[in-house]
Protein backbone atom coordinates (compact mmCIF):
# COMPACT_ATOMS: atom_id res chain seq x y z
CA UNK A 1 0.00 0.00 0.00
CA UNK A 2 1.18 3.52 -0.78
CA UNK A 3 2.91 5.14 2.22
CA UNK A 4 2.28 8.81 3.01
CA UNK A 5 3.35 10.69 6.14
CA UNK A 6 2.52 14.38 6.39
CA UNK A 7 3.53 15.11 9.98
CA UNK A 8 7.10 14.66 11.27
CA UNK A 9 9.77 16.75 12.93
CA UNK A 10 13.44 17.44 12.23
CA UNK A 11 15.94 19.07 14.56
CA UNK A 12 14.53 22.45 13.55
CA UNK A 13 11.98 21.55 16.24
CA UNK A 14 13.43 21.96 19.73
CA UNK A 15 11.98 18.62 20.85
CA UNK A 16 13.25 16.51 17.91
CA UNK A 17 16.73 15.36 17.01
CA UNK A 18 17.12 14.21 13.37
CA UNK A 19 18.65 16.52 10.73
CA UNK A 20 16.44 16.94 7.68
CA UNK A 21 18.58 14.77 5.40
CA UNK A 22 18.74 11.94 7.96
CA UNK A 23 15.00 12.15 8.55
CA UNK A 24 14.21 11.95 4.84
CA UNK A 25 16.68 9.08 4.37
CA UNK A 26 14.74 7.26 7.11
CA UNK A 27 11.53 7.89 5.20
CA UNK A 28 13.04 6.49 2.01
CA UNK A 29 14.10 3.35 3.92
CA UNK A 30 10.51 2.95 5.10
CA UNK A 31 9.18 3.25 1.54
CA UNK A 32 7.39 6.56 2.06
CA UNK A 33 6.54 8.23 -1.25
CA UNK A 34 4.99 11.51 -0.05
CA UNK A 35 5.97 13.44 3.08
CA UNK A 36 6.05 16.79 4.79
CA UNK A 37 8.46 17.93 7.51
CA UNK A 38 6.30 20.01 9.86
CA UNK A 39 8.54 21.65 12.42
CA UNK A 40 7.13 23.52 15.38
CA UNK A 41 6.47 27.17 14.47
CA UNK A 42 9.42 27.06 12.07
CA UNK A 43 9.63 26.80 8.29
CA UNK A 44 13.44 26.67 8.09
CA UNK A 45 13.41 22.99 7.12
CA UNK A 46 11.25 23.58 4.03
CA UNK A 47 13.99 24.46 1.48
CA UNK A 48 16.22 21.65 2.76
CA UNK A 49 13.42 19.10 2.55
CA UNK A 50 12.19 20.27 -0.86
CA UNK A 51 15.73 20.01 -2.23
CA UNK A 52 15.69 16.28 -1.42
CA UNK A 53 12.55 15.57 -3.44
CA UNK A 54 12.85 13.26 -6.44
CA UNK A 55 10.76 11.41 -8.98
CA UNK A 56 10.07 8.81 -6.28
CA UNK A 57 9.59 11.22 -3.38
CA UNK A 58 7.06 14.04 -3.27
CA UNK A 59 7.91 16.59 -0.55
CA UNK A 60 5.36 19.20 0.55
CA UNK A 61 6.20 22.39 2.41
CA UNK A 62 5.05 21.99 6.01
CA UNK A 63 4.86 23.63 9.43
CA UNK A 64 3.04 23.04 12.74
CA UNK A 65 1.93 26.20 14.54
CA UNK A 66 0.83 26.62 18.15
CA UNK A 67 -2.34 28.70 18.26
CA UNK A 68 -5.32 29.44 20.47
CA UNK A 69 -8.96 28.84 19.60
CA UNK A 70 -11.98 29.35 21.88
CA UNK A 71 -9.76 29.54 24.94
CA UNK A 72 -7.80 26.35 24.27
CA UNK A 73 -4.47 25.72 22.61
CA UNK A 74 -4.21 23.62 19.45
CA UNK A 75 -1.72 22.78 16.73
CA UNK A 76 -2.38 23.96 13.19
CA UNK A 77 -0.57 22.31 10.31
CA UNK A 78 0.21 24.30 7.18
CA UNK A 79 1.05 22.75 3.81
CA UNK A 80 2.08 23.90 0.35
CA UNK A 81 2.85 27.48 1.40
CA UNK A 82 5.71 29.69 0.27
CA UNK A 83 8.11 30.35 3.20
CA UNK A 84 8.78 34.03 3.87
CA UNK A 85 9.07 36.62 6.63
CA UNK A 86 5.55 35.83 7.88
CA UNK A 87 6.80 32.45 9.10
CA UNK A 88 10.01 33.94 10.47
CA UNK A 89 7.84 36.22 12.61
CA UNK A 90 5.79 33.24 13.85
CA UNK A 91 8.97 31.52 15.01
CA UNK A 92 10.32 34.68 16.63
CA UNK A 93 7.08 35.24 18.55
CA UNK A 94 6.84 31.62 19.71
CA UNK A 95 10.47 31.61 20.88
CA UNK A 96 9.95 34.77 22.91
CA UNK A 97 6.94 33.22 24.67
CA UNK A 98 8.86 30.03 25.44
CA UNK A 99 11.93 31.79 26.81
CA UNK A 100 9.70 33.85 29.10
CA UNK A 101 8.01 30.71 30.42
CA UNK A 102 11.18 28.67 30.97
CA UNK A 103 12.17 29.93 34.46
CA UNK A 104 8.56 29.58 35.59
CA UNK A 105 8.63 25.93 34.50
CA UNK A 106 11.82 25.39 36.49
CA UNK A 107 10.12 26.86 39.55
CA UNK A 108 7.12 24.54 39.17
CA UNK A 109 9.37 21.49 38.95
CA UNK A 110 11.39 22.51 42.00
CA UNK A 111 8.17 22.93 43.98
CA UNK A 112 7.78 19.16 43.49
CA UNK A 113 11.23 18.70 45.09
CA UNK A 114 12.83 17.63 41.81
CA UNK A 115 16.53 18.41 41.47
CA UNK A 116 17.06 20.18 38.13
CA UNK A 117 20.63 20.84 37.01
CA UNK A 118 20.31 23.85 34.69
CA UNK A 119 23.90 23.53 33.46
CA UNK A 120 23.28 19.94 32.41
CA UNK A 121 20.00 20.96 30.79
CA UNK A 122 21.81 23.57 28.72
CA UNK A 123 24.19 20.86 27.51
CA UNK A 124 21.30 18.60 26.53
CA UNK A 125 19.52 21.43 24.70
CA UNK A 126 22.62 22.70 22.90
CA UNK A 127 21.54 26.31 23.33
CA UNK A 128 17.98 25.72 22.09
CA UNK A 129 14.91 26.52 24.18
CA UNK A 130 14.59 23.86 26.91
CA UNK A 131 11.56 21.66 26.34
CA UNK A 132 9.63 19.85 29.05
CA UNK A 133 10.79 16.48 27.71
CA UNK A 134 14.43 17.57 28.09
CA UNK A 135 13.73 18.81 31.61
CA UNK A 136 12.33 15.36 32.34
CA UNK A 137 15.41 13.71 30.84
CA UNK A 138 17.77 15.71 33.06
CA UNK A 139 15.65 15.15 36.15
CA UNK A 140 15.41 11.39 35.53
CA UNK A 141 19.16 10.98 35.01
CA UNK A 142 20.06 12.94 38.18
CA UNK A 143 20.93 10.46 40.96
CA UNK A 144 19.55 12.85 43.56
CA UNK A 145 16.07 12.10 42.14
CA UNK A 146 16.47 8.31 42.17
CA UNK A 147 14.06 7.68 45.03
CA UNK A 148 11.50 10.36 44.24
CA UNK A 149 8.11 8.58 44.25
CA UNK A 150 6.62 10.79 41.52
CA UNK A 151 9.31 9.62 39.09
CA UNK A 152 8.92 5.87 39.59
CA UNK A 153 6.37 5.46 36.74
CA UNK A 154 8.97 6.75 34.22
CA UNK A 155 11.75 4.37 35.19
CA UNK A 156 12.34 0.88 33.78
CA UNK A 157 9.32 -1.28 34.38
CA UNK A 158 7.11 1.66 35.34
CA UNK A 159 3.63 2.27 33.98
CA UNK A 160 4.80 5.29 31.94
CA UNK A 161 8.20 3.95 30.92
CA UNK A 162 7.23 3.11 27.33
CA UNK A 163 7.83 6.74 26.29
CA UNK A 164 9.09 8.34 29.51
CA UNK A 165 9.97 11.79 28.18
CA UNK A 166 6.78 12.65 26.32
CA UNK A 167 4.78 11.01 29.12
CA UNK A 168 6.59 13.24 31.63
CA UNK A 169 5.47 16.22 29.57
CA UNK A 170 1.82 15.14 29.40
CA UNK A 171 1.64 14.08 33.06
CA UNK A 172 3.20 17.20 34.56
CA UNK A 173 2.66 19.96 31.99
CA UNK A 174 -0.52 18.89 30.19
CA UNK A 175 -3.71 20.96 30.68
CA UNK A 176 -4.87 20.77 34.27
CA UNK A 177 -1.69 19.06 35.50
CA UNK A 178 0.40 20.27 38.42
CA UNK A 179 3.01 22.14 36.33
CA UNK A 180 0.62 23.39 33.64
CA UNK A 181 1.52 26.88 32.45
CA UNK A 182 -1.42 28.83 30.99
CA UNK A 183 -0.34 30.58 27.81
CA UNK A 184 -2.13 32.30 24.96
CA UNK A 185 -0.71 31.81 21.48
CA UNK A 186 -1.71 33.74 18.33
CA UNK A 187 -5.35 33.24 17.37
CA UNK A 188 -6.02 30.27 15.11
CA UNK A 189 -7.94 32.49 12.69
CA UNK A 190 -4.90 34.73 12.27
CA UNK A 191 -2.60 31.76 11.63
CA UNK A 192 -5.11 30.35 9.14
CA UNK A 193 -4.97 33.67 7.29
CA UNK A 194 -1.15 33.64 7.22
CA UNK A 195 -1.04 30.14 5.77
CA UNK A 196 -3.73 30.79 3.17
CA UNK A 197 -2.32 34.22 2.23
CA UNK A 198 0.96 32.48 1.36
CA UNK A 199 -0.69 29.88 -0.85
CA UNK A 200 -0.97 27.18 1.80
CA UNK A 201 -3.60 24.88 3.27
CA UNK A 202 -4.37 24.99 7.03
CA UNK A 203 -5.21 21.64 8.66
CA UNK A 204 -6.04 21.05 12.33
CA UNK A 205 -3.57 18.55 13.83
CA UNK A 206 -4.31 15.49 16.01
CA UNK A 207 -7.53 16.83 17.53
CA UNK A 208 -7.70 13.76 19.78
CA UNK A 209 -4.59 14.93 21.64
CA UNK A 210 -6.21 18.27 22.47
CA UNK A 211 -9.82 17.48 23.33
CA UNK A 212 -11.35 14.26 24.61
CA UNK A 213 -14.95 14.77 23.48
CA UNK A 214 -17.11 16.71 21.02
CA UNK A 215 -14.34 16.48 18.43
CA UNK A 216 -16.57 17.09 15.44
CA UNK A 217 -18.32 20.01 17.08
CA UNK A 218 -14.97 21.70 17.71
CA UNK A 219 -13.82 21.01 14.16
CA UNK A 220 -17.03 22.45 12.73
CA UNK A 221 -16.26 25.74 14.46
CA UNK A 222 -12.69 25.65 13.16
CA UNK A 223 -13.89 25.12 9.60
CA UNK A 224 -15.84 28.37 9.96
CA UNK A 225 -12.50 30.07 10.76
CA UNK A 226 -11.06 28.94 7.43
CA UNK A 227 -9.43 25.66 8.43
CA UNK A 228 -9.57 23.47 5.34
CA UNK A 229 -9.16 19.96 6.69
CA UNK A 230 -8.39 17.53 9.48
CA UNK A 231 -5.43 15.32 10.34
CA UNK A 232 -7.72 12.33 10.59
CA UNK A 233 -5.11 9.58 10.82
CA UNK A 234 -2.63 10.15 13.64
CA UNK A 235 -0.64 8.12 16.13
CA UNK A 236 -2.80 9.85 18.77
CA UNK A 237 -6.10 8.59 17.34
CA UNK A 238 -7.69 5.22 17.99
CA UNK A 239 -9.06 3.43 14.90
CA UNK A 240 -12.58 4.25 16.12
CA UNK A 241 -11.88 7.98 16.47
CA UNK A 242 -10.05 8.06 13.14
CA UNK A 243 -13.02 6.48 11.36
CA UNK A 244 -15.42 8.92 13.02
CA UNK A 245 -13.24 11.86 11.97
CA UNK A 246 -12.86 10.45 8.45
CA UNK A 247 -16.60 10.14 7.89
CA UNK A 248 -17.22 13.59 9.35
CA UNK A 249 -14.45 15.28 7.34
CA UNK A 250 -15.59 13.73 4.07
CA UNK A 251 -19.20 14.71 4.83
CA UNK A 252 -18.03 18.34 5.13
CA UNK A 253 -16.06 18.12 1.86
CA UNK A 254 -12.97 19.05 3.88
CA UNK A 255 -9.50 17.63 3.28
CA UNK A 256 -8.23 14.44 4.93
CA UNK A 257 -4.58 14.10 5.98
CA UNK A 258 -2.42 11.64 7.89
CA UNK A 259 0.71 11.91 10.01
CA UNK A 260 2.84 9.98 12.48
CA UNK A 261 4.15 12.99 14.46
CA UNK A 262 7.59 11.36 14.48
CA UNK A 263 10.13 13.13 16.72
CA UNK A 264 12.84 10.59 17.48
CA UNK A 265 13.95 9.70 21.00
CA UNK A 266 11.28 11.81 22.74
CA UNK A 267 8.62 9.55 21.20
CA UNK A 268 10.44 6.24 20.64
CA UNK A 269 7.30 4.20 19.94
CA UNK A 270 6.36 6.41 16.98
CA UNK A 271 8.02 5.64 13.65
CA UNK A 272 7.78 7.49 10.34
CA UNK A 273 4.91 6.16 8.26
CA UNK A 274 2.96 5.07 11.34
CA UNK A 275 -0.28 6.85 10.47
CA UNK A 276 -3.05 4.25 10.68
CA UNK A 277 -5.00 4.74 7.46
CA UNK A 278 -6.26 1.91 5.26
CA UNK A 279 -6.40 1.35 1.52
CA UNK A 280 -10.03 2.55 1.56
CA UNK A 281 -8.89 5.96 2.79
CA UNK A 282 -6.14 6.60 0.26
CA UNK A 283 -8.28 8.33 -2.36
CA UNK A 284 -9.16 11.16 0.05
CA UNK A 285 -5.56 11.51 1.25
CA UNK A 286 -4.37 11.61 -2.37
CA UNK A 287 -6.96 14.33 -3.04
CA UNK A 288 -5.30 16.45 -0.38
CA UNK A 289 -1.81 15.75 -1.73
CA UNK A 290 -2.91 16.82 -5.22
CA UNK A 291 -4.31 20.10 -3.90
CA UNK A 292 -1.26 20.80 -1.72
CA UNK A 293 1.14 20.00 -4.56
CA UNK A 294 -0.52 22.36 -7.04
Amino acid sequence: MEKIDLHMHSNHSDDADFPVDVLIARCREQGIGTLAVTDHNCADSVPQAKALASDNLNVLAGIEIDCTFAGRNYHLLGYGFTPNDDFTEIHKNFSAIQWELTPKKFEKLRELNFYLDEQRLEQVCGGAIPQEEQMGEVILEDERNDDHPLLLPYRAGGARADMPLINFYWDFFGPGKVCYMPVTYPAMGKMVDVIRHNGGIPIVAHIGANVKQDHTQVIDEMLKEGVMGVEVFSSYHSPELAQQLYEFTVSRSALVTCGSDFHGRNKPKIEVGQCGYGAQHLAEIRRFVTVASA
